[in-house]
This record gives structure tokens, C-alpha cells and sequence, in this order.
């Protein structure tokens, strides 16, 4: 390959994002691996619940998930199936001081450019009906340009959409270790041949395999890998094709949120102790047994406290594994003192396609990057051992979807 070539490792929602982004900027070698088949996602991306918020206590994760939504409703608008819907987002106020809290939401949603508004409980109930308790609800906070996205559907569209702007994406080819020669990434290392494939420049954009790769380079990359539930119902007889109109729910003080999946609901909650775990190359999912002993009690009050799921029938119930920064922001940008490594990693749905347009513009030097890249730079914890950004990551756990 030339030395203008650049890979990207991972084809998930967030490197099909840069593959597309760098397309779309005219860069006209990009090649994608990934070890799996097209038909299947069995990273973090597949089973991401689709929640796209743009409301944050940090400025910068409010910057890229509005860039996102731009992004998502751009290939939602030709798509017979859209992929993103923009049906808004409602949290949920139980307690005067919750509804105290969305008043300064509002006001930090415009300084955010996110149109807020607080609703009064009978308006609450009224949007969601099946997901609000209103024995409850005092009121809410109503996000309308928030959105649901069906992520194999939002994957495929940005594969889809860079294959037409001239990426290359190779399936079924999984990476084992970065090549480098003399200090420098000059390609990767095929698992199941030991086949080169050599490149200007190397995008980790692995998800929570990322420090497994990172770490046949010599690079550190701090971020810990988290184990998380969701919960469905069955099929609900009162549900239909129609397309989703029903925002997305959240009930901040209880850690839990929820939304509809076509004929079925869905929910998750961080009202558990946080469970780290050590991904390894070996590892061909991230999504892990189910064990009750972790994470019953959080569903079982969740279920309690959202009317679709009392008396339910539920369905299949999910452990997914997804990374985590001592800040909650991302590592995107270049691996210090590795030249031709860089990151796109860390990142959710829901700040994918700002994170992919943040790194095109870096990889290519075009500038108009969404946020300073001194905010994402992968190195920003290189004075911290292992421990602290375990300990801090772990410490925000509950908190990564505040808006304050």
C-alpha cells in the first residue's frame, strides 16, 4: 500500500465514520478491516441501546453528539428505513429538586445551542404514556432534537455512504498486532495468516479491544472496559410497524432510561456497582454472560419504576461491554511518540459521526475539526498510572449521561 494509505481497524458505528468522513474530504485510499462479516456487529455498536442526547456537562460531548445528529439525519433523509429518528428526548423529574435541576438545564442547553423546555407532569405522561410513571413524574425536561438510532441500520448507512464516496472495506480479516519499524506503525499484522498490510497511517478504531492492539505497539491507552444490562420486553401486542415516534426516556436520580424498539421496550441501568473487565484479543463479542447476582436488583427496581415493564413479559436481557475515559471524553488523535498511530476510541452512537469528522480533518489536515484537539488527545493521561484512570473512569460510572 502507499504511504498515503490509510487504515482504519474496526468497520463499528465509529470507524465507518472515519472512513466515511475521510472519503467525504476526498482522500481517496481508505481501506477498513474488520474480523467480522458485514451481516454482524458484535461489538459495543450492536448492542447499544440507540440513544442519541446531545445535552452534557461537558461542552465538548455536546459539540460532537450535535455534529452526529447533523450527520445521522443527512443519511436518515434519502433512507426508505431512516436509521436515526429524531424523536426527542424526555427526563423525568420525581423529586421538586429534580425539577429545580431542569429549569438550569434549560438555561445550560441554549448556552449549548440544545433547545430544552420543561414540561409540567400531566405533559410529561402525555409524551410517554407507557414509560412514565405518573404517580411520580412532577414534571421533565424535553429535548426535542434528541434521537433514536437503530445502530446495525446507522452502521450500515455510513458503510454504505463510504463505499460510494471510494472507501474499501475488508471483511472477515482480523488484526492480531500493529507492524512498526523503527518506532514507527507501518501497517498490522493479520491473526489468522500473518499477513502484512502495510499503510501510511493506522486508525484504532477497536472499541474495547483498543488497548489490546494499542498495547503490540508499546502504547498505553487509558480507558477501562465496562459491563452494563439491558433489558427487553417481549413483543407487545399494542405495538406496531409504525415508525417510532416515542422519545427517549430517562429518570436521572434512579440511573435508568429507556425507549421503544418497535414492538418492544427496552431499558438499562447504572444503578449497580460498575464491573470492569480486561478484554482480550480472544474475545469475539462484547457482550458477556448475564448474571443476575450483578445486575438483578438495578433491573428489578428499574422494571418497578417504568409503567411497559410491570407485569411484562420480558424478553432477552443483555450484558454489553463498552469503554469508558477518566473524563468521559474520547481518545481521538495521534499516539504520542508513535508516528503513523491514531485513535478514534472511546466513543459512543451517540458522539460517533462528530468523533469521525474530528479525525478526518486531523488525519488530513483540513482543519474545521468540531472540538480543540488538545481535549481529545489520546495522550492527556500519560502522567497517570494505571490505577487513577481506572479508580476515575470507574468513579463516573453513574454519571455519564448528565446533562449538568
Amino acid at each position: 500500500m502507499a504511504a498515503d494509505e490509510i487504515l482504519v481497524v474496526g468497520a463499528g458505528v465509529v470507524g465507518a465514520s472515519v472512513a466515511y468522513h475521510l472519503a467525504l474530504l476526498g482522500h481517496e485510499r481508505v481501506t477498513v478491516l474488520d474480523a467480522r462479516g458485514p451481516e454482524r456487529l458484535p461489538g459495543s455498536t450492536g448492542l447499544a441501546p440507540g440513544f442519541v442526547g446531545q445535552l452534557s456537562v461537558t461542552p465538548e460531548l455536546a459539540v460532537l453528539a450535535k455534529d452526529s445528529v447533523a450527520t445521522y439525519l443527512e443519511l436518515s433523509a434519502s433512507a426508505a428505513e431512516p436509521p436515526f429518528r429524531q424523536v426527542g428526548c424526555l427526563e423525568v423529574a420525581t423529586t421538586e429538586a429534580r425539577l429545580e435541576q431542569c429549569y438550569q438545564d434549560v438555561e445550560h442547553g441554549m448556552a449549548l445551542g440544545v433547545e430544552a423546555h420543561v414540561l409540567d407532569a400531566a405533559s410529561a405522561v402525555a409524551l410517554a404514556p407507557a414509560l412514565v410513571d405518573a404517580d411520580q413524574a412532577v414534571g421533565g425536561l424535553h429535548i426535542p432534537s434528541d434521537g433514536a438510532a437503530d445502530p446495525v441500520a446507522l452502521t450500515g448507512a455510513l458503510v454504505a455512504a463510504a463505499e460510494r464516496a471510494g472507501a474499501r472495506f475488508c471483511w472477515n480479516t482480523p488484526v492480531g498486532a500493529l507492524e512498526t519499524e523503527c518506532g514507527r506503525v507501518t501497517g498490522v499484522r493479520t491473526r489468522e495468516d500473518g499477513a502484512v498490510v502495510r499503510a501510511g497511517r493506522v486508525v484504532l478504531a477497536t472499541g474495547i479491544w483498543g488497548p489490546v492492539l494499542a498495547a503490540t505497539a508499546g502504547v498505553r491507552l487509558p480507558m477501562v472496559s465496562v459491563q452494563h444490562p439491558y433489558l427487553f420486553t417481549a413483543e407487545r401486542p399494542e405495538l406496531d410497524d409504525t415508525p417510532i415516534d416515542t422519545p427517549i426516556v430517562r429518570y436521572p436520580d434512579q440511573s435508568v432510561y429507556t425507549r421503544r424498539h418497535g414492538r418492544r421496550y427496552g431499558l438499562g441501568s447504572y444503578a449497580h456497582p460498575p464491573l470492569p473487565m480486561e478484554p482480550t484479543s480472544g474475545l469475539a463479542t462484547a457482550e458477556r454472560p448475564f448474571r443476575e447476582l450483578d445486575f438483578g436488583t438495578a433491573l428489578a427496581e428499574a422494571t418497578g419504576l417504568v409503567p411497559a415493564f410491570r407485569d411484562a413479559p420480558l424478553g432477552r436481557r443483555l450484558n454489553g461491554v463498552f469503554a469508558m475515559t477518566p473524563d468521559e471524553l474520547p481518545l481521538v488523535g495521534p499516539a504520542a511518540g508513535v508516528p503513523g498511530l491514531w485513535f478514534a476510541e472511546a466513543s459512543w452512537i451517540t458522539h460517533a459521526a462528530g468523533v469521525g469528522r474530528q479525525l478526518a480533518g486531523q488525519l488530513l489536515g483540513t482543519g474545521g475539526t468540531p472540538v480543540d484537539p488538545a481535549r481529545l488527545d489520546p495522550g492527556r493521561f500519560d502522567t497517570w498510572d494505571e490505577r487513577k484512570v481506572r479508580e476515575t473512569a470507574l468513579g463516573h460510572y453513574r454519571s455519564v449521561y448528565d446533562a449538568h
